[in-house]
């Protein structure tokens, strides 16, 4: 028995932050593949069990900084780590936000972070 399109529709449930995607993407370190999609109000970036985005570096604070969702904004706070934290370069001051955009590099001791923005949509573009 096939479902409506309209059966479908009514149970579908968009991700975290539709239809705005947030990704994080390692261009450097450890594990240089690793990608991580933000799918939480706040993602607290580390090292080990406390952080939900972990990172291998000994240079990275158990919770280094965090990311605050709202909407079509990220902000991004440093928590008082002991290495401090970079977005494309410049040094954020502690406890203070800065907004990310497209392409930003956040440095997080001695690991490099892009960040990826989008949009979610249902169906995939037409080409």
């Amino acid at each position: 028995m096939a479902t409506s399109p309209t059966a479908e529709r009514s149970t579908y449930k968009p991700p975290f932050g539709a239809p705005h995607v947030f990704i994080l993407a390692l261009i450097n370190g450890e594990n240089s593949s690793q990608v991580h999609r933000i799918a939480q109000a706040n993602t607290v970036i580390g090292r080990g069990d406390e952080a939900d985005f972990s990172l291998d570096d000994e240079e990275v604070s158990a919770r280094h900084a965090m990311i605050r969702v709202d909407g079509p904004v990220c902000i991004l706070t440093d928590l008082g780590s002991r290495n401090g934290t970079l977005v494309n370069g410049r040094p954020l001051r502690d406890k203070v936000g800065h907004r990310l955009r497209h392409l930003d590099e956040i440095q997080v001791g001695s690991t490099r972070v892009l960040v990826l923005q989008g949009r979610f949509r249902d169906k995939p573009k037409r080409v």
